[in-house]
């Protein structure tokens, strides 16, 4: 021991000069030193400094060295303080007496300092050695407790094969890991083949023994069968270590129980497919609208989905029975459908129950609490285990979805019930469906018959009302020729005005047939050019344009898919109206021109999709809260004493534009102006 480690050294002696003398020769060789007389003294004095020797006097008087040796050791650390007993003894007696008490080493006197400084030396070092390898021991032991409690926690274990010995040396965790009993593992290679799942010991062996003649690592997954006959799954990884020539000598491995990931990826994928067969499922009853299919369609997959003896579907009566709608059975179980079921325990309250949700599942009617007459019911049809769910149209009950077991009972897991219950809610959604298709079907059919009693009243308006009226015109005008003279000032007046009813009269009807005929007497689309179209109505408009003093100017226009006929028709009465509802003393000016829906620039281009063509006049104008009235049958926004018309121009103007799928509307404000817009696609099809 060295002076710079400063060690603490206890000198007891009852002999003031021996003591310090010795006090002295502890502080020239560097130590720290504290002192006692006695063994009383010397006791208190450890208990309170805590000494790193003790150079004990072996006969004192009042507590012998002996003795406070004795008693130091007895304190809770004084086992492992060097105690250097000093001693004029020199009998073999008290030199194993001072061993029993617990000395670390004795010296006689007269002392001899070399002895005495080598002494204290070796033991301090001892001791400090004896210290540091029971820190390292306690360190280890509790990083070996952390370690099997880490293991302990992850579910793995650890273990080393000795290919020279090929003996096993593994943790305390890892025998209960592959579900052996504790103490029974004989630690051979055989040993551990066998734990393994039969169908997997192939499998692993030959990945082993692949990993040792490569010298690699290996990372593989098996199943291990405990003695309860329950499976696990482990995840095992092996690391190669080799020697100085390179040859595999030891393979350290960690075993880690995957059992619970295993059965959750297990579930997933269940779940995944449960999933697909539901929308597979959903698919199919949704494709058709037809009723009789839905459900058809219904009892055969559900029958396939849950492996059932016999599925069908009961409907609700309005008297509160039930009728068998449809049914999938497999072959030996008899037929449900055709026969008259009476079920005596299903009463209002059983609907009530239903009717708020109630899904009945009945593993085992022999062993089920349920009404001895609903058991005779179910017998009588061979049940064993049924499933109930109700089916919803509206929030209304309108029947059951029910599946059987008849050869066996079963137990009806919560997955299936669920599944039934939501293709129940889906089986209602294409009911829904199906519902609303019949009355847009009906309505479709009231639509034709309207059409075709229009077309007939058209064929009628143009031929038999354009008669009388041509009669009356005839007669009128004879009338007016032959009996001029003879007709007073009021007869004249009355014939005038019977004259101007009639023409009225066949403007309506043509108008009228006009109307009838955008769908009815259409012809089919071609390429039309709108700019040539509008030069055509240009040059029958000339008269009217001449006596209005007014100015057309024609824009860009493009070229069209669409009835050439209506196209015509469409911009004549835009034109006429413009040229028409033109303010007093001011000439009308209307501009008609094309622009590409949605298209940025002015130019026009044939590959856009829709276009605008656009009528604009500086005319009287209107309030634009009259646009949807102004665009309706025989809705007039003047008299017809102010400006002619039947007002049923722009109605067919709509008329045409809806049919060449499109629109038409209109910007106005009185005194101001209007502008009408029609959107057309580019390339209709009839």
């Amino acid at each position: 021991m060295t002076n710079q480690d400063s060690a603490l050294v206890l000198v007891v002696d009852d002999d003031d000069l021996t003591r310090m003398h010795l006090c002295f020769l502890m502080q020239q060789a560097g130590y720290q030193v504290v002192e006692a007389s006695n063994g009383y003294e010397a006791l208190n004095t450890y208990t309170r400094v805590h000494p790193d020797i003790v150079l004990l006097d072996a006969l004192m008087p009042v507590m012998d060295g002996f003795t406070c040796c004795a008693k130091l050791q007895a304190l809770s650390d004084g086992e492992s303080i060097p105690v250097l007993m000093i001693t004029a003894l020199y009998d073999q007696a008290s030199v194993e007496e001072a061993f029993a008490v617990g000395a670390s080493d004795f010296i006689t006197k007269p002392i001899h300092w070399p002895v005495l400084s080598q002494r204290v030396r070796r033991l301090l070092t001892a001791n400090r050695t004896m210290q540091k390898l029971r820190q390292q021991t306690e360190q280890a032991q509790l990083q070996e407790a952390q370690l099997r409690m880490a293991l302990e926690a992850a579910h793995m274990g650890i273990w080393n094969r000795d290919l020279q010995t090929n003996k096993i040396t593994y943790s305390d965790n890892l025998e209960a890991l592959y579900g052996v009993e504790k103490g029974t593992f004989d630690g051979t290679y055989e040993a551990f083949i066998n734990c393994i799942h039969l169908q997997e010991r192939n499998f692993v062996n030959c990945v082993i023994q692949q990993a040792i003649q490569e010298g690699t690592d290996y990372d593989i997954e098996f199943r291990v069968v405990l003695p309860t006959g329950s499976i696990r799954w482990l995840a095992s990884k092996g690391v190669m270590f080799h020697d100085a020539s390179g040859v595999a000598v030891r393979i350290s491995g960690v075993d880690m129980d995957i059992t619970k990931r295993k059965q959750a990826h297990a579930e997933l994928q269940r779940q995944n497919k449960r999933s697909q067969l539901f929308a597979d499922i959903t698919l199919k009853i949704r494709q058709s609208l037809q009723i009789d299919e839905i459900l058809q369609t219904s009892v055969k997959e559900v029958q396939k989905l849950l492996h059932a003896d016999r599925v069908f579907i009961w409907r609700l009566k309005s008297d509160g029975s039930f009728i068998v709608v449809e049914e999938a059975v497999v072959d030996g179980v008899a037929a449900v459908s055709g026969q008259e079921i009476t079920d005596p325990c299903f009463g209002e309250d059983y609907i009530q129950q239903y009717r708020q949700g109630r899904i009945s599942s009945i593993p085992d009617i022999e062993q089920a609490d349920i009404p001895p007459c609903y058991v005779q019911l179910l017998q009588r049809f061979h049940v064993r285990a049924t499933l109930v769910v109700p089916i919803f149209l509206q929030n209304q009950l309108w029947g059951l979805l029910i599946a059987h077991q008849c050869v066996y009972p079963r137990k009806w897991t919560n997955w299936e019930i669920q599944m039934l219950r939501q293709l129940a809610d889906q089986i209602g959604i294409a009911l829904a469906q199906s519902a609303i298709l019949e009355k847009e079907t009906r309505q479709r059919q009231e639509l034709a018959r309207s059409n075709e009693q229009l077309q007939q009243f058209a064929f009628i308006a143009s031929h038999d009302l354009q008669e009388p009226l041509r009669k009356i015109k005839t007669f009128g005008e004879r009338l007016k020729t032959t009996c001029s003279d003879s007709i007073n000032e009021q007869g004249h007046d009355y014939l005038e005005r019977m004259q101007n009813a009639a023409l009225r009269m066949q403007s309506l009807i043509e108008d009228l047939l006009t109307l009838s005929r955008v769908t009815t007497r259409a012809q089919p689309f071609v390429c039309v050019n709108l700019a040539e179209t509008a030069q055509e109505v240009l040059s029958d408009l000339e008269v009217r344009i001449q006596q209005s003093k007014g100015r057309v100017e024609v824009g860009d226009l493009p070229t069209i898919k669409a009835d050439p006929v209506q196209m015509r028709q469409l911009l004549q009465n835009l034109i006429g109206n413009a040229l028409k509802f033109h303010r007093q003393e001011v000439p009308p000016i209307v501009k008609i021109y094309g622009q590409f829906f949605n298209n940025q620039s002015d130019q026009v281009s044939v590959n856009s999709e829709m276009c605008e063509i656009v009528v604009e006049d500086n005319g009287i104008g209107f309030e634009e809260k009259y646009i949807d009235r102004i665009f309706n049958i025989f809705q007039r926004l003047h008299g017809r004493q102010e400006y002619e018309g039947t007002g049923i121009g722009l109605a067919i103007c709509r008329k045409i534009a809806e049919r060449h799928h499109g629109s038409i509307t209109a910007q106005s404000k009185p005194q101001q102006g209007a502008k009408f817009i029609v959107r057309l696609a580019v390339n209709s099809h009839n």
